[in-house]
């Protein structure tokens, strides 16, 4: 008995080591440390985020439910009344209808495009770095120059896309390429594809330079041909550059506004326009914020409706592949 009470009166089991307890308070106090530090790293760009892309939202949202001309002090509240008075405008939706035309567009042809010159780059032509210069230059030069320069080629008298067909004879051919609705948008369509290719091209070729050597070799002792090697091979596991490529074709496509409106104001006779065009031309061309800011709003709900189910999508798959 007096062994036992001795046993548990003893301060070993009472008091806890110094040591431990100084060493627990320190790893928590390292914690804590840590956490502080990630806070006040992540503070700055979240409070960017906030300020300029959540706060932007819910104030255009806000005016949206406003009769307002931008300038006088006073709104009139009318609730929802802009956006039903979107749904019965034709305008509206022939200004959707483009944006629909140029999302096929963005995703077929500069990807398709793009993916073609990487390919053929790929095989190690004589050049490879003056060629990549080339296809990668015109990506870098601001939208407004890219729509001075293609302006003057659409010149209906002078332009050089004019003066070519009548030096080949095909002057029947030439067209007042910005001024018929007909042809308007196929011809800003021909400057964009010329645009921004060279991003497709620079995604697609870096994938291909980083696709492992041993996997094509292998193919190519098999007897495979220059065309299964790419599709059985390269193709598939371009998979990543292709979400990359493909989801920047389509937000670019949704938001287009910049070469659009620098090559025609969104004409003639509003054949060109697109959803942003339209905004900007209704909030100041004709100072109807809360009608342009419900355009806006539109405008982020379809953009938001069309990319982010491809982007979980394709997340999926190649989370998928990299589980395989």
């Amino acid at each position: 008995m007096v062994g036992l009470k001795a046993h548990a009166g003893s301060p070993r089991n009472c008091v806890r080591s110094p040591s431990k307890t100084s060493s627990q308070k320190a790893s928590r106090f390292e914690l804590s440390g840590i956490r502080a530090t990630h806070l006040l790293l992540l503070a700055l760009p979240i409070s960017i985020f906030v300020i300029f892309y959540v706060i932007p939202i819910f104030s255009t949202f806000y005016l949206s439910l406003f009769n307002w001309d931008g300038v006088s002090k006073t709104k009139h509240f009318i609730g929802l009344q802009n956006y039903s008075a979107l749904l019965f405008e034709p305008r509206f939706y022939h200004a959707l209808l483009n944006n629909i035309v140029w999302l096929i567009f963005m995703l077929i042809a500069p990807t398709g495009l793009g993916l073609t010159l990487a390919a053929i780059l790929d095989r190690g032509l004589k050049g490879e770095g003056f060629f990549r210069i080339i296809f990668f230059l015109p990506f870098t030069i601001p939208a407004v120059a890219v729509a001075a320069i293609w302006r003057w080629m659409y010149e209906p008298t002078n332009g050089l896309l004019t003066r070519f067909l009548e030096t080949f004879g095909l002057s029947w051919a030439a067209q007042n390429w910005l001024g018929d609705p007909h042809v308007v948008n196929f011809a800003i369509m021909g400057a964009v594809l010329w645009w921004t290719t060279g991003f497709a091209f620079l995604v697609f070729f870096s994938g291909l330079r980083n696709i492992p050597v041993d996997c094509i070799e292998a193919a190519r002792i098999e007897g495979a041909t220059a065309w299964q090697v790419f599709w059985k091979i390269s193709f598939p596991l371009l998979w990543p550059s292709t979400i990359i490529v493909l989801g920047m074709s389509a937000i670019d496509a949704m938001r287009l506004f910049d070469i659009v409106w620098a090559m025609t104001n969104g004409g003639p006779a509003h054949a060109s326009e697109v959803l942003a065009t339209q905004m900007y031309d209704v909030a100041f061309g004709r100072f109807e914020m809360g009608r342009a800011s419900a355009i806006a709003v539109y405008l982020l709900l379809i953009a938001g409706v069309i990319i982010l189910p491809y982007i979980y999508y394709m997340s999926l798959r190649v989370q998928h592949r990299e589980a395989e």
